[in-house]
């Protein structure tokens, strides 16, 4: 992760917010400039190209993101309610009208493999994985990393599917998937 001043934190929190409003490939370095108040000169002074300001975009949003659903979740009291809880936001930001997927996992279908933002992609989804893993392990899962990756792939795929049906049933019934999976698998 590039070292960004308070500056360079502000361009690429609103270019994050443009990338998940319009698109990556839909917005472009003028709307990108316009919007942060600086020159395309200035933006490419900083950040060396679009492609250095979608990475730095994606540095900015992964922890946020991520407390997004966890912060909530880490107030329960037990491994089981945090993981359960966990679910439950995701349902609660999708039923937000302006959901418009993961700018994650939007991204990592947008972008290019070889790209430079794909790493800040997989550390964004192994920290929620890891997340999940350890509640997996506290939870006393007899196999805590197959569980965490079922978990992943319920998460994910609620919020694909959601947004592709335009609806929350999916991310309902991905939380009454893994609340089930759940208390099969913890002690």
């Amino acid at each position: 992760m590039r070292h960004m001043n308070e500056a360079d934190v502000r361009i690429a929190d609103r270019a994050a917010d443009l990338f998940y409003e319009h698109g990556i490939t839909a917005t472009g370095v003028e709307a990108l400039s316009r919007a942060a108040g600086i020159s395309k000169r200035t933006l490419y002074e900083r950040f060396g190209s679009k492609d250095g300001l979608i990475t730095a975009a994606f540095e900015v949003r992964d922890v946020p993101v991520f407390e997004r659903y966890t912060t909530a979740a880490e107030q329960e009291p037990t491994p089981r309610e945090q993981l359960k809880r966990l679910f439950a936001e995701l349902e609660a930001l999708i039923r937000d009208p302006d959901f418009r997927g993961c700018p994650f996992t939007s991204a990592a279908s947008e972008l290019p493999l070889d790209h430079p933002a794909h790493p800040v992609i997989r550390r964004h989804k192994d920290r929620l994985r890891r997340w999940i893993l350890a509640r997996a392990r506290a939870g006393g899962a007899d196999d805590p990393t197959k569980l965490s990756r079922q978990l992943m792939i319920l998460f994910d795929g609620a919020l694909v599917e959601s947004l592709l049906q335009g609806s929350a049933r999916p991310a309902r019934d991905g939380r009454e998937i893994a609340e089930t999976l759940i208390d099969a698998s913890l002690r």
